[in-house]
């Protein structure tokens, strides 16, 4: 606001309150502040100037000390509508503060849960850690105790080896001879213990004895029977009750096998199902696949015939190539040739 102005046209109330403040200031009335009301900043501007002879006294009688009713209803509303304000802000705050700590609780909340799944997840693996170090312990053990009875059976096979070298050079002392009639219970002592768990080893070391000790076949019967046990011993005893003539070995050693299921059709599923175990040496696996196979091909008389694997291996194949009825009825017929199983695969495609 112009000073000069407002000297010649002095009109207050025309004035805001910002005018009259800087107006104020440029006078230098340093009794105004910005916290008066405006009339109030318009009596001691009015003072200032009545004091200055520009103002006559009258002119202050026109500016009531005090604030009109309707004035101070509306400062109070204002007031009021401040102080809401400032309630809302409050509130605002308070529920920010609210929102703020709800989110603390439940970060420490997670925090808490994360902790416990962490721990439990530790456990858990320490559990599954000391359960593999038991299975290895287990496995070691097992190991240890299958060496331990590969040594044993190894030291009888000894033992036995240097019993029956010790019989040979006696009867070469005595002057004794293989053509000497034939004694079994002499002979009853070379007899290994009948083996359950690994009937077709078994009957492959017997045989090699047998051959190493020139037994006559026709005795190999008389010296198996007397140390047979369990299924073995069950299967030689139908045998003897259904045969009429006298059973010959391969008889025998064929019954005993089908009663364990060693049929050349299982010594065939072992052979091509099996799998390197997590401790053996692949030396070792090679051995047993190795062992499989040469019982597979006995069981099938191969007897290291070339045509004879050859044909083995081609009637296979055919088996495999086969629908399930057929190969299911192939199974049926003895393994003879391959010429032969087509001839019964065609006749069987014929009748269906």
């Amino acid at each position: 606001m112009d000073v000069d102005e407002f000297i010649e046209n002095p009109i207050l109330e025309a004035a805001t309150k910002s005018d009259l403040t800087n107006l104020a200031k440029g006078l230098n009335l340093a009794e105004v502040r910005l916290s008066m009301k405006k009339r109030e900043v318009q009596r001691a501007i009015t003072q200032y100037y009545i004091g200055k002879n520009v103002f006559a006294a009258e002119v202050l009688e026109n500016i009531p000390e005090k604030v009109p009713a309707s004035e101070t209803a509306q400062l109070e509303l204002e007031k009021l509508k401040l102080e809401h304000a400032i309630k809302l802000k409050q509130l605002e705050a308070a529920e920010k503060e609210k929102d703020r700590g709800e989110r603390e609780r439940e970060h420490a909340l997670q925090l808490k849960e994360l902790k416990v799944k962490r721990e439990q997840e530790r456990a858990e693996k320490q559990r599954e850690h000391e359960i593999q170090l038991k299975q290895l312990e287990a496995a070691e053990k097992e190991e240890r105790a299958e060496k331990e009875r590969e040594y044993g059976e190894a030291e009888k096979q000894r033992k036995h080896d240097l019993e029956m070298v010790k019989l040979r050079q006696g009867r070469r002392d005595q002057g004794s001879d293989r053509e000497e009639r034939f004694n079994v219970s002499w002979e009853l002592r070379l007899v290994l213990p009948f083996k359950e768990m690994d009937v077709d080893s078994y009957c492959l070391l017997f045989e090699k004895v047998a051959v190493n000790q020139k037994w006559p076949k026709e005795q190999w019967v008389a010296l198996l029977q007397s140390v047979l046990k369990g299924k073995a011993q069950r299967a030689y005893t139908v045998l003897s009750m259904e045969e009429e003539e006298e059973e010959s070995y391969d008889k025998v050693k064929a019954a005993i096998l089908w009663s364990y299921e060693l049929v050349p059709e299982a010594n065939r599923q072992k052979f091509r199902s099996l799998k390197k175990g997590w401790n053996q040496t692949y030396t070792e696996f090679a051995y047993e696949n190795g062992v499989l196979l040469d019982r597979w091909c006995t069981a099938e008389i191969v007897d290291k015939d070339y045509w004879r694997l050859r044909e083995l291996i081609l009637i296979e194949e055919f088996k495999g190539c086969v629908l399930e009825d057929i190969w299911m009825y192939l199974n049926e017929k003895p393994n003879k040739s391959i010429s032969e199983f087509a001839r019964f695969a065609d006749e069987y495609a014929l009748t269906d």
